[in-house]
């Protein structure tokens, strides 16, 4: 090619796929242009795709959310049935009189079904080439596999669940720990919190444990997220909940039913001072720790709580009082110096008192540690995962058993409340 030569005129060029290299000059002082190089696109465009998901969040006895993303910009909806049945029912997302479109992001609701039923969805999805005030030019379409699930059963007599925590972005180890339970008896996952180490990646949750947990589980089956003090760091923690719908008012607190067991899910906040400087003043965990023992005192006066006969607490930052010392001062001096676990023993010990708690779960010390019940403090016993272990339970008329197993596949701790 040859070069050309501008001078006194300004020449625009519009090049696809190459860059431009900076302008050089002749001797004369002509101003020249460095050779450009054309290059032509390919002429086969990346493929319209599902690339993450389908996962299921938030089943209820009449309910479920299915969350995904596709490649590029479209138009997805959700298509359901009964299994068994050829009548088919179609599914968006709106939001104040808009349908949801343009986007890549989709979380679509399914509600109004049976409790203890089996469904089958899959996802069709068609591709925005173009979006104008009055025109929209559509691409290819697409349609994935039919999967199934199942709403939880308000007659169960008993649940099984499995826990995981502190995995901090190891996929791996998330996978790991996965195969350590027998995920076709389980009827969800619960993960404990850390499992993100702080979220400053775009698409981190996938990467980190989402992705895995669908090849694993999470299309049939649920997981909810208890949220960790890791995961509320990095400039991006504030998008979390773009991925995480634990219930349906969108919070990451609340309580799931199983027929006569519940499950409370606690929101624990940073384990330090709102004050300290590494939060910049971005953070106010006390007062929203007080919001939800507020919200925690109606749950234990609702019907559907005082009905339950089995009833378990997941907690990532276990809380500790001081009169916990006679139980393994070590132990509870270690989680005193922390204001997570200080002030979730003063606000919490007192409002779950005489409510009959079967056991409460945590994690974040990244060792095992068991805390029977002590009379007038906390009176059920607290179970603290480490941070390399699966955690299987099971719920039934004969108490809550806990199961405890390494990364090595050794049962670490076994026990029935």
């Amino acid at each position: 090619m040859n070069r050309i030569s501008l001078k006194n005129s300004v020449l625009l060029l519009a090049v696809a796929m190459c860059s431009v290299p900076a302008a050089a000059f002749s001797a004369e002082g002509e101003k020249e242009l460095a050779p450009v190089l054309i290059v032509k696109a390919d002429d086969k465009a990346e493929a319209y795709t599902i690339n993450h998901g389908p996962y299921l969040q938030g089943v209820t006895y009449d309910g479920a959310t299915v969350v995904f993303t596709t490649s590029h910009r479209g138009f997805s909806k959700v298509e359901l049935r009964r299994k068994g049945s050829q009548e088919v029912t179609t599914h968006d997302s709106r939001k104040n009189g808009l349908i949801m479109a343009d986007n890549t992001h989709n979380v679509i609701n399914l509600l109004g079904l049976e409790a203890a039923t089996e469904y089958e969805y899959r996802i069709v999805s068609t591709k925005v080439e173009n979006f104008q005030p009055y025109k929209v030019t559509f691409g290819e379409k697409i349609a994935s596999p039919w999967y199934s699930f199942r709403t939880f059963d308000p007659k169960a007599k008993e649940f099984t669940f499995g826990v995981l925590n502190d995995i901090h972005d190891d996929s791996k180890k998330c996978n790991d720990l996965l195969n350590l339970l027998p995920v076709e008896e389980l009827g969800m996952v619960f993960y404990n919190g850390d499992i993100l180490s702080h979220y400053t990646e775009e698409g981190q949750p996938f990467t980190s444990f989402i992705d895995v947990s669908v090849e694993q589980f999470a299309k049939h089956k649920p997981f909810a997220v208890v949220r960790g003090n890791h995961e509320t760091r990095g400039h991006l923690a504030r998008t979390y909940e773009e991925f995480i719908h634990n219930t349906r008012d969108e919070k990451y607190y609340g309580v799931y039913y199983f027929g006569d067991t519940a499950v409370v899910m606690l929101d624990c906040g940073e384990d330090k001072l709102d004050t300290h400087e590494v939060y910049a003043g971005f953070v106010a965990f006390d007062e929203y720790r007080l919001e939800q023992v507020e919200w925690l005192k109606q749950v234990i006066k609702s019907k559907e709580f005082r009905k339950a006969k089995k009833r378990i607490i997941l907690l990532h930052i276990p809380p500790a009082v001081e009169a916990m010392k006679v139980q393994g001062e070590k132990d509870v001096e270690s989680m005193l110096a922390w204001r997570g676990n200080e002030h979730w023993g003063e606000i919490l010990f007192p409002v779950l008192a005489k409510t009959k708690i079967d056991v409460m779960i945590s994690a974040h010390m990244h060792r095992q540690m068991f805390f029977p019940a002590l009379k007038g403090v906390h009176d059920f016993p607290i179970v603290v995962n480490d941070n390399v272990s699966a955690m299987l339970v099971k719920s039934s008329d004969q108490g809550v058993d806990v199961k405890i197993t390494n990364r090595n596949g050794k049962v670490t701790f076994e026990e029935r409340f």
